[in-house]
């Protein structure tokens, strides 16, 4: 969940920047951005899901919420969630009109942990505009991992697949045991250490494919892809398949 967390909140604070993005804002075409936060909530639903990070039998990915309403008007109340997203709205004061601004919080409403992410911004008649999806999960199935498991993630910030393209070596040269940190990937990720950090890649890439207009093949060179084969078969062994993600940047 945390690093779903991290996603989402990278992923709105790119999809705001975007020239398109602010054009709509300017005419206040809600329908249409929420639809294209949406888009990428299920994408990245779906992504971890096939990465076996989310389970497949619950429903992640719960609803859009769009509209506008007046800064201090009432809300429905028997919406906790809207009554939450209310709450962590920024002071009327400290936006920009017609300007997006990205949006994520979590919070728990039991016996859920929700996550909502997008855009929001105002006008000049005091209303605040938001575009947002809405994402829950049963708290009861979040595992958290040992504190003695952290260790992995710092080598994994360090591996360079290209530097070092055997990983076994170059864990060696650190002297440290490849059957424990094999035995420990898997109880910390349920995954081998170089499947996970093939995972991290393509979350990396699958960003950059949204939200830039880079060619795939240097997306591809930009994260440590050997060549573009490399990272389209890294994809469609999850079922992903990427001729047909949108790119944002190109709009």
């Amino acid at each position: 969940m945390m690093l779903f967390d991290k996603v989402m909140n990278q992923s709105m604070e790119r999809f705001s920047a975007l020239s398109f993005v602010k054009k709509q804002v300017y005419i206040h075409n809600t329908e249409y951005l929420a639809r294209k936060v949406a888009y990428i909530t299920q994408l990245y639903t779906a992504c971890f899901s096939n990465f076996g990070w989310l389970s497949k039998d619950s429903r992640f990915y719960k609803r859009i919420l769009q509209g506008n309403l007046y800064f201090g008007s009432d809300i429905n109340k028997d919406d906790s969630s809207v009554s939450k997203i209310m709450e962590y709205l920024p002071e009327q004061q400290t936006m920009t009109e017609n300007f997006p601004l990205p949006f994520h919080i979590h919070f728990t409403i039991l016996p859920n942990f929700c996550c909502v992410s997008g855009i929001i911004w105002k006008d000049n008649l005091e209303r605040v505009f938001i575009c947002l999806s809405e994402c829950s999960i049963p708290r009861d199935m979040i595992e958290n991992s040992p504190g003695s498991y952290a260790y992995l993630s710092e080598l994994l910030e360090e591996y360079d697949s290209v530097k070092h393209p055997q990983l076994r070596d170059w864990i060696k040269g650190k002297e440290l045991s490849i059957h424990k940190i094999h035995n420990d990937s898997k109880k910390y990720w349920g995954d081998s250490f170089y499947s996970h950090y093939l995972k991290i890649k393509m979350i990396g890439a699958l960003g950059d494919v949204l939200f830039t207009s880079k060619t795939l093949k240097e997306i591809a060179i930009s994260h440590n892809f050997i060549k573009y084969n490399n990272m389209y078969k890294a994809f469609n062994r999850y079922d992903i398949d990427l001729s047909k993600i949108s790119r944002f940047a190109k709009l």
